[in-house]
């Protein structure tokens, strides 16, 4: 299953996808984010989200800091400054959208503690790649670059799957870790709506790479998706070569 997608290097696309299972009232829409977008992305997730009964977030939580996490989001937090790509980190405000929200995510001490057990030669990558790779991206970069590096079915290029794979256990922090809560909070909701008469929907608004777990998930319980509809993340001019 696609959940993003590049229309011939003419953009990004985000597959917004409808799980349901007969018999119940009970749907999870699937929003599959990419960090860094076009505003208008952002502004057409939030509008949907308000339409929705409850929504179901990623978001290592901020109290206690973690360091080791605040250091992966300047990563790409720094390119929203970077003119020539003219794009913005996700910007979803939603103590706005006026429905409840559950952040099923890591807390800020757990990841601190997984990522100072992480190999000291993994640590050490991190704190000189990272860095680097901003860098690059906000002097050199362009929406093209992004479109082709980063925008593929599961977001990762080779360049970035050749880190992870020499970071197995970054890998196991940063995703398979957090998959586990985000799958059992799916579980949790899908037990606890069971007996719900009406129509509910719970929007799962999670990093793309996650929503492969997600969805494996859920037709674990019986769901099948029932629709989908793309929405643009951010276009690439023809002139950005």
């Amino acid at each position: 299953m696609q959940f993003i997608e590049v229309t011939g290097l003419a953009g990004v696309r985000s597959a917004v996808i409808r799980f349901t299972r007969p018999a119940t009232g009970l749907s999870f829409l699937l929003f599959p984010m990419i960090h860094l977008g076009e505003p208008a992305f952002y502004r057409e997730v939030a509008d949907r989200l308000r339409r929705c009964d409850l929504v179901l977030t990623e978001g290592i939580g901020r109290q206690p800091r973690s360091p080791g996490a605040e250091a992966l989001v300047a990563s790409y937090e720094q390119l929203e400054y970077a003119e020539r790509l003219g794009l913005v980190v996700q910007d979803i405000d939603y103590r706005t959208l006026g429905v409840p929200v559950v952040c099923p995510d890591m807390s800020g001490r757990e990841f601190e503690a997984g990522f100072r057990g992480l190999p000291l030669r993994e640590r050490l990558l991190i704190a000189t790649l990272t860095p680097a790779m901003a860098a690059g991206m906000r002097l050199f970069g362009t929406r093209r670059y992004l479109a082709r590096h980063l925008a593929t079915e599961d977001l990762v290029g080779d360049t970035e799957q050749a880190v992870a794979d020499g970071m197995p256990g970054l890998d196991d922090l940063v995703m398979r870790r957090r998959d586990r809560l985000l799958v059992r909070a799916l579980t949790e909701f899908d037990q606890a709506y069971t007996s719900r008469t009406g129509p509910f929907t719970v929007a799962v608004v999670y990093g793309a790479e996650h929503m492969r777990a997600a969805s494996q998930a859920l037709v674990g319980l019986g769901y099948h998706a029932a629709d989908a509809e793309w929405l643009t993340v951010f276009l690439v001019e023809p002139a950005q070569e």
